[in-house]
């Protein structure tokens, strides 16, 4: 057998067999190359106007805090609507919000308050596509697909996230940071085309909102079945009660804590003020990270899920470490480095945690409880960037480390409370509570 053969007949290309879900494929990862610019762009052009982390915290914040507030109740939406048009809906809308956002770049009228205003509405538009992703996913593949299509998906993103930066960083210093937001919002618009061009699912399993039902028959459904608020206590009540998934989404409250806010604003800060790299070197940053992910999602999308918890929770701590050094090396090669290990090691983890909970979880239960998994990233993330922006402009090393500690003592407590042998064995899924 060839090379190439080999690569072809890998577990992680499983789902490109499924047409829905090739369809789903093309459609992120135009959306994901398109944002790759947006987070550039964002970045520098907020440090630009104010040479301040804290001003770019406020501004991530501004996104950050509409997401979180209202991810959970658009994951109860997603659990009770057609997931297709929502995400439909939510590309098309943040579409025209970075356009805008392009106008103001171009015309010199962009401001730290305008940005938080647009900002804050892309967050909303976030909230409404997420979790309607997620639900859509498990009803596009079978469950033993679910690596496969989780490792494509991220790994298309950390592909993008390594390509992205320094053109993104080219773009920026040839056109300018306008540029590079009419190019994600363009994206959006054919991500959402690509969607559109998905047939209807012809069967569905009986938990499963219909993706094909008409506007009338969702709404029936809706006022005959349970309401918005028992569905949503359903969904809280379902988390608590599995020992596994609560004690992994506290995993994930901390990592989030920890590292959201360092890198979100940190990476900029690094660029511009410690080594004077400009754009490019903050997209050296970023694809140095988003490499080391692409390495991890692909060995992640190649394993079986049983039999990782060890794995899972070492590579947080790994993680962790590699936090701290970002803070303490000189070299900005060797700066990106460390942030490529530290990209492996969360590449797998979300890989294969992700996938664990999605095989776990009853189908009619995905929106809402994956909701409350990105919630413990997005509710924590404004805090986490408030105190990363005051922090760095303060004392950075300082930051890094504090982080990168933290990191390490929440992964050596998950050992202790023994969270590998929770997550070890076939994921079973929980009882329907709702």
């Amino acid at each position: 057998m060839t090379a190439v053969a080999r690569v072809r007949s890998l577990p992680m290309w499983q789902a490109l067999a499924v047409p829905r879900f090739r369809l789903l494929w093309v459609s992120e990862a135009v959306s994901v190359v398109g944002d790759q610019f947006q987070y550039i762009a964002l970045a520098w052009l907020v440090i630009s106007l104010t040479g301040s982390g804290l001003a770019l915290g406020a501004v991530l914040i501004a996104v950050a805090v509409p997401r979180a507030i209202l991810i959970v109740p658009f994951g109860v939406l997603a659990d009770r609507r057609p997931a297709r048009g929502l995400m439909v809906a939510a590309h098309l809308t943040r579409g025209v919000i970075v356009g805008a956002i392009a106008a103001l770049a171009v015309t010199g009228a962009a401001s730290v308050p305008a940005l938080m205003v647009l900002g804050a509405l892309f967050g909303v538009a976030d909230a409404v596509y997420m979790p309607a992703q997620q639900a859509f996913l498990p009803r596009t593949v079978e469950a033993e697909r679910l690596p496969s299509a989780n490792a494509l998906l991220q790994g298309t993103l950390q592909a993008a996230a390594m390509a992205g930066p320094p053109l993104a960083g080219i773009v920026i210093a040839i056109a300018g940071t306008g540029a590079a937001f009419a190019l994600d919002a363009v994206s959006f618009f054919v991500a959402a085309l690509v969607i559109l061009l998905m047939a209807p699912a012809t069967a569905r399993r009986p938990e499963d909102p219909a993706d094909a039902a008409p506007a009338s028959a969702g709404t029936a459904h809706a006022s005959t079945g349970p309401s918005f608020r028992t569905q949503l206590g359903a969904g809280i009540r379902y988390v608590v009660a599995d020992p596994a998934i609560r004690t992994l989404m506290l995993l994930f409250l901390v990592l989030n804590f920890a590292l959201n806010g360092p890198a979100g604003v940190g990476m900029a800060w690094l660029a511009q003020q410690r080594f004077h790299a400009g754009p490019m070197g903050l997209g050296l940053m970023e694809a140095g990270w988003a490499a080391g992910a692409l390495v991890g999602i692909v060995l992640a999308g190649n394993v079986r899920i049983e039999r990782q918890g060890r794995v899972v929770v070492g590579a947080v701590a790994v993680a962790g470490l590699m936090m701290a050094a970002v803070g303490t090396l000189g070299s900005l090669p060797v700066v990106v480095a460390a942030l490529a290990v530290m990209g492996v090691a969360i590449g797998y983890v979300n890989v294969v945690a992700v996938s664990w909970l999605q095989g776990r979880v009853q189908p009619g239960m995905v929106g809402r409880v994956m909701s409350i998994v990105m919630l413990m990233s997005f509710g924590i993330t404004p805090l986490s960037l408030g105190l990363a922006g005051a922090l760095i402009d303060v004392d950075a090393t300082a930051l890094f480390v504090g982080a990168g500690a933290l990191t390490v003592v929440a992964a050596v407590f998950a050992f202790a409370i023994h969270l590998p042998a929770m997550l070890d064995g076939t994921p079973t899924r929980g009882a329907e509570l709702g």
